[in-house]
């Protein structure tokens, strides 16, 4: 009886121990770990009324021509005397009525404008002009110079040169550079006439020519081209 007692003793304390190893055994398995869920903090909400201002409206120039209109109209069936129009409009200004201003448009003519602007640079060109003694152009003939051009006039010319050469020569072209009395203080040869006797003589006529005063103070600057013609 105590053999039947103890094995069905240690039966169970194997049964136990096989249940307790697989509850352990699934529990690793099935049983799903619950994370840490962050604590949450209730949102405050401010709700306030805000007053928003309606834009004023703006009385046209038309409607408050139209209400002025009306205005005199009334005036002038009112008062049979008084039926000029400055006396009414002053009378319905009196009584709240708006006041419509009067913009006067300035009378801008495009042609006068531009007028202006080329007469402008007319005067700018002709002053810059005046700044340089100009293009001119010499003649040569047996015993006479005639000088023509430039902005300048010559107030003296010195004796016709005596120029002797054995073919007929070309144009001589002289830059000059003039002085506020008149005088050529500097002249170069920009083109020859095939000729150094020539050229040398022209030079020496050139210094020679007398140009007119001027009050500006800056050395003017010009161009002379001799030709020579036979006879």
């Amino acid at each position: 009886m105590l053999k039947s007692i103890a094995e069905e003793f240690l039966y169970w304390i194997i049964s136990a121990l096989i249940n307790l190893v697989l509850l352990s055994f699934l529990s690793t398995v099935f049983i799903v770990k619950v994370r840490e869920v962050p604590e949450i903090y209730p949102l405050r909400v401010e709700i306030k009324e805000i007053v928003v201002k309606k834009p004023k409206k703006k009385r046209s120039i038309v409607k408050a021509r139209s209400v002025a209109k009306k205005t005199v109209g009334r005036t002038i069936k009112g008062s049979a005397k008084k039926r000029r129009a400055g006396a009414t409009v002053s009378k319905a200004h009196k009584k709240g009525d708006v006041k419509v201003p009067v913009q006067e448009e300035e009378d801008v003519s495009v042609l006068a404008e531009l007028q202006k602007k080329i007469e402008s640079r007319l005067k700018k060109k002709k002053k810059e002009s005046k700044k340089e003694v100009g293009v001119l152009s010499a003649v040569l003939t047996k015993g006479e110079v005639k000088i023509k051009g430039g902005t300048r006039d010559i107030v003296y010319t010195p004796p016709v040169p005596e120029l002797i050469a054995s073919e007929f020569p070309g144009a001589v072209r002289v830059r000059i550079w003039v002085s506020p009395d008149g005088r050529v203080i500097k002249a170069i040869l920009l083109q020859r006439s095939g000729n150094v006797n020539i050229d040398s003589t022209l030079l020496s006529y050139v210094r020679g020519i007398r140009f007119e005063k001027v009050r500006d103070e800056e050395v003017q600057v010009g161009e002379i081209t001799f030709r020579f013609q036979g006879g």
